[in-house]
Parts: structure tokens; sequence; C-alpha cells
């Protein structure tokens, strides 16, 4: 389980460190209590969910773009010189 991953997901715009990897290294710096260790191994499927369908959402956007600019007339070679991030995955 990645714990920063977790508590940027669960605790946004918390302020904290990480001395390792696992939930001993957690210093809090907060104002708010410290979350616990169960509260954070809750918390990473859904982190990981929520990276996962950021990411989809992405691609989709840029599919779709691409897409749109195609429709309009815009040829590969126009899009990769003007929008290189329309060719990503390609």
């Amino acid at each position: 389980m990645n714990v920063a991953t977790a508590l940027e997901y669960a605790r946004p715009h918390e302020e904290w460190t990480l001395d390792g990897g696992d939930y001993s290294g957690l210093t809090w710096l907060s104002d708010t209590p410290k979350p616990t260790e169960k509260e954070i191994t809750d918390a990473y499927p859904l982190a990981v969910k929520s990276v996962a369908d950021k990411e989809k959402t992405r691609v989709k956007a840029i599919s779709d773009a691409r897409a749109f600019a195609l429709s309009l007339g815009f040829t590969p070679a126009m899009l990769a010189v003007m929008y290189p991030q329309l060719t990503e995955g390609e």
C-alpha cells in the first residue's frame, strides 16, 4: 500500500511528512487529528480507483479532442506540430 497516495486522497490539503513508506513513518503536521492506520488502509483502494478514473477521463478527453480536430480538417501531421498532446498514445 502507498501511504502517500492514500493520504493525498483521504486528507487533501493536510500537512504531513513520511519517513519511509509505512504508517510508522508518518509525522502529522496539520492541526487536525492524525488519521488512523485503518483510515489510511481503507482509503487506499478508493485512492487507486480515483487515480485510474482520472486517467481514463484524461485519455477519453484527448481522444475526443483529436477526433474533433480531425473532423475540422486538421491532418495528423498538423496536430502533431500544433497539439502534440493530441497524438499521445499513438
